[in-house]
């Protein structure tokens, strides 16, 4: 049987010959041979174009119909003998041309599939280039922020430094008078003078370190935002070229059938069969807008105080994730947290009787080390880094007097040397008390007594109180928004938070249950609240939002167990009450669960 047409390429494979012409493919002597050499080895049936001359070698006579019955070429003989009624008989020509229209529609069929994997390769194609120039531009803006951050702290840089030599100047100019007497003291101003130089440069160094890793952060943020595109994408285009490259060899397939009469008589359909399968499986794969939509609703959250720059890139919103749990030392009995100073720097007080100390935590190395030795009739409850380089502590004490309080609001550098105390009017009865502060985006002192219904604002500078916010009940306040507002909750257990405002004007946010702490995310102003849900002897407490840009919402973020499951509720209470949840720059969120520090994470992803 031949199987291909004659070509121009071909050389005949017969003993002794070169023939490139008139050469045909035999299928049964697996070769190829000019006519000549084909009639010498006796082989039969060649296929030519133009017409079947299709062959039997059982009868020794041509091919002239076709049993669609058995699907088989029959001889005259044949159909007498072996193919006579019930089987269906017509003429060969006939069945080949209804077998190569079927083949050809076959064919038609594969190629539009290939028109239509063209046609998603090119929205993938377009879907890589959208996405790809969305997170440069998003790269572009971020450096600009940045840059422009970096450029504002240069200059506070070389004001700063201005004023101190200014300063410097004008007191030697003073002291020429004693020669002696100005020598003296212009050396040791002199010496004041580097020192505060060397304070300002390292101030500044550190300023500019925050700003640069805050660049790095982001940046490593958008890279891995990037790389899962990048992965999501090849898995798109991998897949797409398996299809293709299935469908281009079934339409080679065809068009080799096609080319051969005996192939279409015999083979059709097997490849038919084969095919068909083939093009029936589904074109599948996950729509782009999985890729596009998500990518497309990535941002550059910028802080929502002074500190444009120190945001975040976010993007999808899930429920956090807990990453890390770190185990509290030894010396640490029952850690509450306090405060932060920074992204890595956590504030703890050791709220065990007796001990009292506060820690800062790294949590990096997670490292703790002792900051502030309790006396034993104080300890810090509360702390926020005071205008970069100093942290502000409200704290716990006993043995007041007087109608001042004394050594319940402590400033500290960042080396935490005691600089000073600053005072507010004493309002409890009692001979102890709380004090929770904060700072707001002007830098003042924000401060408030527990169960007392004033909230003082207080200038650092001087330790003046510049307005006292008077709260239609009593109060714990918990912390203050960009906007200046002041997040408080009424004492005791309470479905309520208010947001009050510095004239006192209170907007109050019901919540249930009952809300035990509150905190507020600095680079978004979303508000969270703290609860214990408590069902028979298990306890869990919840993390919920419950305001995000402006709106009042309810949605459970993360939950921990208490570690001191055993412990009486308002026990338990209490503790909720005095450690915070704190919300970092970054995306992270740190809580404690009575004797570890936990951290959870805010991600990204296409899910």
């Amino acid at each position: 049987m031949a199987a291909n047409f004659s070509s121009a390429g071909d050389i005949c494979a017969g003993e002794n010959c070169e023939a490139i012409t008139n050469v045909t493919y035999y299928v049964k002597e697996k070769k190829k041979l000019c006519d000549d050499c084909a009639s010498k080895e006796g082989c039969i049936g060649k296929a030519r174009k133009g017409g079947s001359n299709l062959y039997c070698r059982k009868h020794d006579e041509a091919i002239k119909l076709y049993c669609k019955t058995h699907d088989v070429a029959l001889c005259y003989s044949c159909a007498m003998i072996d193919h006579q009624q019930p089987c269906v008989r017509r003429d060969i020509e006939g069945a080949i041309m209804e077998n190569k229209a079927s083949l050809n529609d076959l064919k038609e069929k594969a190629k539009k599939k290939l028109e239509l994997c063209r046609l998603h390769g090119d929205e993938i194609r377009q879907c890589k280039e959208d996405t790809n120039t969305h997170l440069q531009a998003l790269t572009k803006k971020v450096d600009s922020v940045i840059n422009e951050a970096i450029k504002i702290d240069k200059e506070r840089e070389k004001e700063d430094a201005a004023k101190i030599n200014q300063e410097v100047e004008e007191k030697n100019q003073t002291l020429q008078e004693e020669i002696q007497k100005i020598n003296d003291k212009i050396r040791k101003n002199g010496q004041n003078r580097e020192k505060r130089l060397e304070l300002n440069r390292k101030n500044a160094k550190r300023r500019r370190e925050k700003i640069d890793n805050k660049q790095n952060g982001l940046q490593t943020d958008i890279k891995n935002i990037d790389e899962m595109r990048e992965r999501k994408i090849g898995e798109w285009e991998n897949s797409l070229q398996d299809i293709i490259k299935t469908t281009e060899t079934a339409v080679h397939t065809l068009d080799t059938i096609l080319e051969d009469d005996q192939s279409v008589v015999k083979d059709w359909h097997l490849v038919y069969t084969s095919v068909s399968d083939e093009l029936r499986k589904q074109l599948y794969y996950e729509h782009v807008s999985t890729v596009t939509v998500p990518i497309s609703g990535v941002r550059f959250v910028q802080g929502a105080g002074r500190e444009k720059y120190d945001g975040r890139i976010d993007g999808n919103d899930r429920q956090w994730q807990h990453i890390d749990t770190i185990k509290s030392k030894d010396n640490i009995t029952h850690p509450i947290i306090v405060g932060y100073i920074d992204e890595c720097n956590v504030i703890i007080t050791d709220d065990m009787f007796g001990s009292d100390h506060t820690y800062m935590l790294d949590l990096t190395t997670k490292h703790t080390q002792r900051v502030i030795t309790s006396s034993g009739t104080s300890c810090v409850i509360s702390s926020a880094l005071l205008n970069h380089d100093k942290v502000v502590c409200g704290k716990y004490r006993k043995g007041c007097t007087g109608d001042i309080l004394t050594g319940c609001i402590s400033v500290y550098d960042r080396q935490w040397k005691h600089i000073n105390d600053v005072t507010i009017p004493r309002n409890t009865t009692g001979d102890s008390t709380r004090v929770n502060v904060a700072v707001d985006q002007d830098g003042m002192i924000i401060a408030a007594e527990w169960f007392q219904s004033n909230i003082y604002v207080i200038n650092p500078a001087d330790g003046k109180i510049m307005n006292t916010i008077t709260c239609k009940e009593n109060i714990i306040m918990s912390d203050v928004l960009s906007s200046g507002h002041i997040i408080a909750q009424p004492s005791g257990l309470d479905h309520r938070v208010f947001i009050v405002d510095r004239q006192g004007a209170e907007t109050a946010i019901t919540h249930s249950p009952s809300v035990d702490n509150a905190c507020v995310d600095p680079t978004t102003d979303e508000l969270y609240v703290v609860t214990l849900l408590h069902e028979e002897e298990f306890r869990t407490c919840l993390i919920n939002r419950v305001m995000s840009g402006g709106d009042i919402e309810n949605q459970m973020v993360a939950s921990f167990v208490p570690f001191r499951q055993w412990v009486p509720l308002p026990q338990l209470y209490d503790f909720l009450q005095s450690s915070k949840v704190l919300i970092t720059s970054s995306g992270k969120m740190i809580a404690c669960n009575g004797k570890n520090i936990l951290v959870f994470k805010n991600g990204f992803s296409f899910d």
